[in-house]
Formats: C-alpha cells, sequence, structure tokens
C-alpha cells in the first residue's frame, strides 16, 4: 500500500487502469506523451485493436 501512494506522488496522472474493460490491471504510464492506454500491449492492446479491426471490416459494404 506504501508503493501505491508513494506512486501515485512521485508519477500524479502515470498511475491508471487499463483501457480494456475486461481487464483488471494497472499501469504506469512511462511514455513520454502520457498517452499509454494498456498494461501490455501483446495481450490486451491486441486484442483490442483486433476486435476494432474486426468489426470495422465486417460493417463495411463490400
Amino acid at each position: 500500500m506504501l508503493t501505491w501512494a508513494s506512486l501515485r506522488e512521485s508519477a500524479p496522472g502515470r498511475l491508471r487502469p487499463c483501457a480494456n474493460a475486461e481487464c483488471r490491471l494497472f499501469l504506469l504510464d512511462r511514455s513520454r506523451a502520457n498517452t499509454a492506454r494498456w498494461c501490455s500491449m501483446a495481450t490486451c492492446g491486441n486484442r483490442l485493436k483486433a476486435r476494432r479491426h474486426y468489426r470495422k471490416t465486417r460493417t463495411q459494404p463490400s
């Protein structure tokens, strides 16, 4: 609990929940622009991008 509090003080705005609604993890955003969204690009990020791509290609008329 002390680590969590020290992170909130030392890096405000950098500690946030993963953007994947099914994920319960948090991420510590170390990107320069403070725009990281997922706890792991290999798991959560890839899954959400694949779903979005599938939806987009499926709903477009051929």
